[in-house]
């Protein structure tokens, strides 16, 4: 492999117009500066950051890194920019694709199994690669301004950077199997402000007002040599500047459209996108379902019918993969699937992403394959001997892992966990059944990672009236089915 010399990266790095590097106090700062594309990932910006983020973690002097964006409340990042991968595809120059995938992937890899605490601001559009940028940090900050989705089967694509991976372990409610995650995926449904948080796919809502101060604040922790204190530090910190939810908040999907999400989008009894459409075409016609679990159910109909079938069904096979995989192998798995689909005469990526990311068509792409057959689906999920692909070496040498370390002791709890608090598989050897009202008890006064947490109480309101019944004593019990 060809390696620049470290000078020369340095020199390179701090005249990039497209992202900056600086220190605030004790913690290192990565500014996506590429406004014009509002921040959409391009090689150049993963090839500096990779170098640069490794350089950090030898330090001894700084706490932590925090990533933000010089087009915030706009934008945090719009992705990676699959504009000019497309155009790249088109002109014969897929090596130039595969090498901006391998970079993303790569950085993804890097910041998954980072030796310090990262913090992620996604003040703004947050899209794609710039979910992948948070998802696999512990520190995920949302604000008003955010805007949070996963839209690739619009363009012919599959959800990448790990988040067929990553989702799945962070939704907090529409089932305990990460069925909101596929849900999310496959439609491109766009969550925004609140909503972010209380999905999980955001550890902390902070109001865009105090981020100056956090910022500073961040800046001004005390050096730690126990690089565990240091998570915990940081997480105490960033709950100073969290704020309450407000009363009158409603999450955007109800208890009665997130039934249909649980029993439709499972990716571990769903066998294909069919199976999935079947499933809502069941809760269509039942006589038993509400009307406002047909109408949902119809109207997700719709938003799958405008999407590629070849990006719907990759997407699912992604998910059976790479759910209960490890990251780096996920990540692996998401750049064999990128090369395949740029060069693949199944694949409509490149005519799909010119089509609405360069031509700028406000209609759907007119797919012309509905569907895969076998073979073909197997094509674009496996290694191919004339085309090898892998991560950067730099980077695959740190340990990886099925379940993030730090993820869950910062967010708010999930649907599983409710369940086993519950159902008294906690470890706790509890065996009275609990009222709605020790569980909210429990979650936000004694649970050492939620307690104290913003918008605690409304969540497990939420979990314990879709997910139980309540007994005449008030005791809870859990409903397996949803539907």
């Amino acid at each position: 492999m060809l390696r620049i010399p470290l000078k020369r990266q340095l020199i390179k790095r701090f005249m990039s117009e497209q992202v900056k590097f600086g220190t605030k106090g004790v913690s290192r700062v990565v500014t996506l500066t590429r406004a014009e594309k509002l921040n959409a990932l391009s090689t150049e910006m993963c090839s500096q950051m990779i170098p640069t983020l490794v350089e950090y973690s030898k330090s001894n002097v700084n706490n932590l890194v925090l990533i933000n964006s010089s087009n915030s409340p706009r934008a945090f990042c719009a992705g990676g920019d699959v504009a000019t991968v497309a155009l790249q595809n088109i002109a014969g120059k897929k090596d130039k694709s595969l090498e901006f995938f391998q970079q993303e992937y790569s950085l993804n890899l890097l910041l998954a199994t980072y030796n310090r605490p990262v913090v992620v601001l996604m003040d703004g559009i947050t899209i794609g690669g710039g979910v992948g940028l948070a998802t696999h940090v512990p520190f995920r900050i949302a604000t008003e301004n955010t805007k949070w989705c996963m839209p690739e089967t619009d363009i012919g694509f599959f959800p990448d950077v790990g988040t067929t991976f990553s989702l799945p372990q962070l939704s907090t409610v529409g089932g305990t199997k990460g069925q909101l995650a596929l849900y999310l995926c496959l439609t491109g449904d766009l969550l925004s402000d609140i909503d972010v948080y209380m999905a999980g796919f955001a550890s902390h809502y902070i109001p865009s007002a105090n981020l100056e101060d956090l910022q500073a604040r961040l800046g001004e922790l005390p050096v730690h040599n126990d690089s565990e204190d240091m998570w915990d530090i940081t997480g105490k910190a960033l709950e100073e500047f969290s704020v309450a939810i407000p009363e009158d908040y409603q999450f955007k999907y109800s208890n009665a459209q997130l039934n249909v999400v649980e029993s439709c989008f499972d990716s571990e009894t769903t066998g294909n996108v069919k199976a999935i459409i079947n499933a809502l075409e069941k809760v269509i016609n039942s006589t038993s379902a509400a009307p406002e679990e047909k109408e949902f159910a119809r109207v997700t109909l719709e938003k799958l019918d405008t999407k590629s079938g070849v990006s719907l069904q990759v997407a699912l096979e992604q998910f059976r993969r790479n759910k209960n995989s490890d990251i780096e192998s996920s990540l692996k798995q998401d750049l064999i699937t990128a090369s395949n689909m740029c060069e693949d005469v199944v694949s409509e990526f490149s005519a799909g992403t010119k089509h609405k990311l360069v031509d700028k068509n406000k209609t759907p792409y007119a797919w012309t394959k509905s569907s895969l057959t076998v073979d073909e689906l197997s094509r674009l999920v496996s290694p191919r001997a004339s085309n090898s692909v892998s991560l950067l070496s730099n980077v695959t040498d740190a340990v990886t892992w099925k379940k993030y370390p730090f993820h869950s002791k910062f967010m708010l709890p999930t649907e599983q966990q409710l369940k086993d608090y519950i159902t008294g598989n906690d470890n706790s050897g509890r065996s009275l059944a609990v009222s709605r009202h020790e569980v909210i008890k429990f979650f936000s006064q004694y649970n050492q990672s939620s307690r104290g947490k913003s918008g605690i109480q409304y969540l497990c309101n939420q979990i314990c009236r879709r997910k139980c019944t309540e007994g005449d004593a008030g005791e809870l019990h859990w409903k397996d089915k949803a539907l």
